[in-house]
C-alpha cells in the first residue's frame, strides 16, 4: 500500500521525468552530434527523442501490468524470487552508477569553468551533501521542488536566445550534408543524454490516476526534454560555424560567454548556475531510484536508512573517475547498462508477463 504522503499527481510526475532527463548531457551535446551529423545534428535529437518515446511506451505497458508494484516488487513476480532481487541489484548498481557518472561530469565541468582550485572531493562532497538532505524526504516533496526547479530550464532557454543575434543559418546547410546514415547514428549517441526517463518503472505507483493519464505525463515531460535538448544543439548549429565547432566541448558556455550587459559580465556563468540546480535535481532523482530498491531489499520499505551508504558509493565513483581515460570507460561502461537495463530487458519481461499470465489462465 503506497503512504498518502508518499503520493503525487500526474503534473508532478511529468515534472520529475523533465528533471529526471535533463542534466549533463545539454552541455556537450552540440559537441557531439555536429561531429557525426554536421548541420543535421538537431534532426537527430528529434530522433532520438521519438526513440525514447518508444522506450516509455514499453516501460509503460510493463507498469501497467503490477499498478502497485515498483520495479524492485514486481521482478520477483515474473522471475521468481531469487532471479528477481538479483536483478533487483543490478538494477541498484545502475542507478548509483549513473549517479556517480553524472556527478563525474558534473566535477569536471565545474572545476574546469568555476571553482578551478577547489578540490575535487570538496565540490562532490557539498554536492552529495544537498542531494542527501533532499533525498531523505518522501516522493511528493521531491517532486514538488522538482516542479519548482524546471521554471530554470526556461530561464536557460531565454538566456541561449540571446545569441541569435549573432547567428547564421548558413553553418546548419545543407542539412543533410553527412548523410541520413550518419544523423540516425548521431540519433544512436542522442539516446544517452536524454536518459533519466527510466525512473517511470520506480515511482509509477505513487501517481495518482489512470495509467492513459501516467503515459501522456511522463511522454510529454519527455517531449519538452527532447525540444529543450534540439533547440540547444540548433542553436549552437547556427552560432559556430562548422570548422570551429569540433574544438569546442561545451558550445552552450562558449557562445554565453561572448556576450555581456552594464550589470551582468558573464551570462555563461548565471546559465551554468541554473545548471548547476538542474542537474542536481538529477542525481537525487538516480539516488532516489537506487535508495528505493536498497530500502525495499534491506530496510522494510524505509530508503531513508540506505541514503547515507548509497551516497558514499557514489561519492566513490566519482572520485574514481578523475582521469579522462576512466570517465571515458564509464561513459562506454553506462552505454552497455542502458542498452541493455533500460532498452532490452523491459521488453522481455514484459513478453514473459504475458506469457506467465497466459499459461496461469490455462492451468486455471
Amino acid at each position: 500500500m503506497i503512504p498518502e504522503k508518499s503520493r503525487i499527481t500526474q503534473g508532478q510526475f511529468m515534472f520529475f521525468v523533465i528533471q529526471s532527463q535533463v542534466g549533463v548531457g545539454v552541455l556537450s551535446l552540440p559537441h557531439k552530434m555536429q561531429a557525426i551529423a554536421k548541420g543535421g545534428g538537431w534532426i537527430s535529437t528529434l530522433i532520438a527523442g521519438l526513440i525514447v518515446q518508444v522506450i516509455i511506451l514499453i516501460l509503460w505497458a510493463l507498469c501497467r501490468r503490477f499498478p502497485s508494484d515498483t520495479l524492485f516488487s514486481f521482478l520477483p513476480k515474473i522471475v521468481g524470487k531469487l532471479i528477481g532481487n538479483l536483478l533487483g541489484l543490478i538494477y541498484i548498481g545502475y542507478f548509483l552508477f549513473s549517479a556517480g557518472f553524472v556527478l563525474t561530469i558534473f566535477a569536471d565541468v565545474i572545476g574546469k569553468w568555476v571553482l578551478l582550485s577547489t578540490p575535487r572531493w570538496a565540490l562532490l562532497m557539498l554536492t552529495l551533501l544537498t542531494c542527501m538532505y533532499l533525498v531523505k524526504e518522501n516522493l511528493r516533496v521531491i517532486a514538488r521542488l522538482f516542479v519548482i526547479s524546471s521554471l530554470s530550464i526556461l530561464v536557460m532557454l531565454l538566456l541561449s536566445l540571446i545569441c541569435y543575434f549573432n547567428m547564421s543559418l548558413d553553418y546548419i546547410f545543407p542539412i543533410t550534408e553527412a548523410g541520413w546514415g550518419k544523423i540516425f547514428e548521431a540519433a544512436n549517441e542522442g539516446l544517452f543524454p536524454l536518459s533519466g526517463y527510466e525512473v517511470i518503472i520506480v515511482i509509477y505507483p505513487f501517481v495518482e490516476g489512470k495509467s492513459s493519464g501516467k503515459l501522456k505525463a511522463a511522454s510529454l515531460g519527455s517531449l519538452v526534454i527532447t525540444l529543450f535538448y534540439a533547440f540547444e544543439v540548433f542553436t549552437s548549429l547556427v552560432i559556430f560555424s562548422p570548422s570551429v565547432m569540433p574544438a569546442i566541448s561545451e558550445p552552450l558556455l562558449y557562445m554565453l560567454k561572448g556576450f555581456s550587459f552594464q550589470l551582468i559580465q558573464r551570462i555563461d556563468l548565471i546559465f551554468l548556475s541554473l545548471w548547476v540546480f538542474v542537474v542536481s535535481t538529477a542525481i537525487v532523482s538516480w539516488i532516489y531510484m537506487a535508495t528505493t530498491g536498497l530500502g525495499r531489499l534491506f530496510h522494510r520499505g524505509e530508503h531513508k536508512k540506505a541514503v547515507p551508504y548509497a551516497v558514499l558509493l557514489v561519492f566513490i565513483l566519482a572520485m574514481i573517475a578523475q582521469d579522462p581515460s576512466i570517465t571515458a570507460l564509464f561513459d562506454r561502461m553506462f552505454k552497455i547498462f542502458h542498452y541493455t537495463l533500460v532498452m532490452g530487458l523491459p521488453l522481455i519481461l514484459l513478453i514473459l508477463s504475458y506469457l506467465i499470465r497466459t499459461r496461469r489462465v490455462k492451468s486455471g
